[in-house]
């Protein structure tokens, strides 16, 4: 069951991003909004708090929402996305009393100059530090990467999954893949208006994503989303950029593809 912050107490703003374009939501729920949703459920169900940074926001209103699975079917759980620059072992012990079953987090790259071109706030140290910490505390751990951002390369985004691997050593660590649009409201659309930045084609970014498909699949790091989740708001939004209603589809297919071309010509 899943809730949208969008852009709840994130630390700062991203120069692509811009939630309530991306999800149709421009109001964060309240916990009294959460808690009535939660309490029509009949069976267990993971409750997810996505589009803003989950622990960044203020310890009290964290404890409101989180209190709203005291409503729910026993056995529920709640997976949460945040920032990196919001994970320490405070918070960890915070949510250690609450039936955490995820932590994701915004690894948008490993690339320090890529960072630090989108606003980000935090270098790559910074961000495999808090993966993990959240490992090493028992949690579930979930990356959500992009491609095609300002100043990134194919190759980095590869190392950058290498090391997310390197990090988590066998423990528990999914993955999202999202490619980077233009929405309406960001900085990136002035940067692409003014002709400083040149989006991916579908072909590039679906290609892009297969390597990094086919590569989490050799380090066995499960992909749980490819591509933004559709919808009216994202596709009047997006200005430029690979935005495609089945771009998950067209990289698993490619994938698929060069899986195929390559064991035909080996076997």
């Amino acid at each position: 069951l899943p809730f949208f912050l969008s852009m709840e107490s994130c630390p700062r703003r991203c120069i692509y991003c811009h939630q309530g374009e991306i999800t149709g939501t421009l109001r964060a729920p309240s916990p009294s909004d959460v808690e009535r949703a939660v309490f029509s459920l009949k069976e267990e169900t993971e409750i997810c708090f996505f589009g803003g940074s989950f622990t960044c926001l203020p310890r009290a209103r964290q404890k409101e929402y989180l209190n709203s699975l005291l409503k729910a079917p026993p056995g529920s759980t709640v997976r949460l996305s945040t920032h990196p620059q919001c994970i320490n072992g405070q918070v960890l012990d915070f949510l250690s009393a609450w039936p955490v079953s995820m932590i994701e987090l915004g690894i948008s790259s490993l690339d320090d100059r890529v960072l630090s071109i989108c606003n980000r706030g935090y270098g790559s140290g910074e961000a495999l530090s808090a993966l993990e910490m959240i490992l090493d505390r028992g949690f579930r751990g979930g990356a959500q990467m992009m491609i095609g951002l300002p100043g990134q390369s194919e190759e980095s985004s590869m190392d950058d999954l290498r090391r997310i691997a390197s990090a988590a050593a066998g423990r528990s660590v999914t993955l999202r893949i999202y490619p980077c649009l233009v929405l309406k409201g960001t900085a990136l659309k002035k940067m692409f208006e003014e002709g400083e930045y040149s989006p991916l084609d579908i072909g590039r970014a679906v290609a892009w994503s297969a390597r990094l498909l086919a590569l989490s699949r050799e380090l066995a790091i499960p992909v749980q989303r490819i591509g933004l989740h559709e919808s009216d708001s994202l596709g009047g939004s997006a200005v430029a950029g690979p935005h495609h209603p089945a771009f998950g589809e067209l990289v698993r297919s490619e994938a698929l593809v060069r899986t195929l071309a390559s064991e035909s010509i080996t076997g």
